[in-house]
């Protein structure tokens, strides 16, 4: 009987052994998600300043396109450079203007930071209350201590939200967006157990030629330099952010600061401004019908026993005193008629 040759021999052992390894790789789900669209795409060139405002635009115009803006977001897409129209104000120099007026960086730094990128973003997509408070706020800066924390947080905020993210590349100095990724494992809109497998990435400077470009993982951590996830290197942002509580410089090297040597990322953590609860109507409570104070009884004035008349004693009748009967008096004798004494007849004159 022939042996086995020594190749066929080391096959077979080869095939029994994987026989025995649990093959959980080949088991594991794939999840992929891309929120490119051509139409919100645009380049920043001939503004080779303007990254963080081409970003901005970019990332709007990919949610406005998915229709995962969320309540209250009001941008809706737009791609223009540079309007002639002076109160146009979502044209990209215009952007760039507001985002540096509401950054952390030195004064006359050219371009803008993280944090004039965050507040454009929540300013032009939900307006100024989502800018200035951190409970409405829709996009936000974070920094993460190692290349697997941040890729891995811009996937799940990706899944979660369905809004692109924003990548602090070439070591802080340039802004490009991240759409998509394609992962291994548990699905990342659910929980944190995947592995990163690469990225969807699109950078606004033509010159770089990235966009809707995947990049495994291992070239965002050891490719080109300029699609390479590096910790930020940047330190001309000694400001601190006003719209957040607490205080400390952003990016420094002289002193404790936000983002230097950390991977930064500026990603979405809700899915619009949060909903005002109304306050709750109060149940009125039944006011009594008011009991009517009874009204005192008037005690009835006694009625005043009459006193009596006093009887009128009848006056007693007097005794009538017998009046005498008058002794008839005889009638007075007539005086005497008088006679008339004749008077004499006058005797005529002779």
């Amino acid at each position: 009987m022939r042996r086995p040759r020594p190749t066929l021999a080391l096959a077979s052992i080869l095939l029994l052994l994987s026989a025995l390894i649990p093959t959980t790789a080949g088991a594991a789900t794939v999840w992929k998600m891309n929120l490119y669209r051509s139409g919100g795409f645009l380049y920043q060139d001939p503004y080779y300043t303007a990254c963080v405002a081409a970003a901005t635009m970019m990332m709007l115009n990919f949610a406005d396109l998915a229709g995962t803006g969320g309540n209250g977001f009001r941008w809706t897409i737009y791609r223009t450079q540079n309007s002639p129209d002076k109160a146009q104000i979502r044209d990209m120099t215009s952007v760039l203007y507001y985002a540096r007026a509401h950054d952390t960086l030195a004064l006359g730094r050219p371009g803008s930071d993280a944090h004039g990128w965050r507040n454009a973003l929540n300013y032009y997509g939900w307006g100024a209350a989502a800018m200035t408070d951190p409970a409405k706020r829709v996009y936000d800066d974070r920094a993460y201590t190692s290349f697997d924390s941040a890729t891995k947080a811009a996937v799940r905020a990706i899944a979660m939200y369905r809004k692109p993210v924003g990548m602090l590349g070439w070591a802080g100095g340039h802004a490009q967006v991240i759409t998509g990724y394609i992962v291994t494992g548990d699905d990342p809109a659910t929980s944190s157990n995947f592995v990163v497998n690469g990225l969807y990435l699109s950078d606004p400077l033509r010159s770089n030629a990235i966009v809707n470009k995947y990049l495994g993982r291992l070239t965002l951590q050891i490719g080109n330099l300029r699609f390479r996830f590096r910790s930020y290197r940047e330190s001309d942002s000694p400001l601190d952010d006003p719209y957040s509580a607490g205080w400390k410089r952003s990016s420094v090297t002289y002193a404790p600061s936000e983002w230097y040597a950390r991977w930064v990322i500026v990603q979405p953590i809700r899915p619009g401004v949060p909903v005002a609860t109304p306050a709750p109507t109060p149940t009125p409570t039944p006011t009594p019908a008011p009991t009517a104070t009874p009204r005192p009884s008037a005690t009835p004035a006694p009625t005043p026993t009459p006193t009596p008349r006093p009887s009128s004693t009848p006056a007693p009748t007097p005794t009538p005193t017998p009046v005498p009967t008058p002794t008839a008096t005889p009638p007075a004798t007539p005086a005497p008629t008088p006679v008339a004494t004749p008077v004499p007849t006058p005797t005529p004159p002779p």
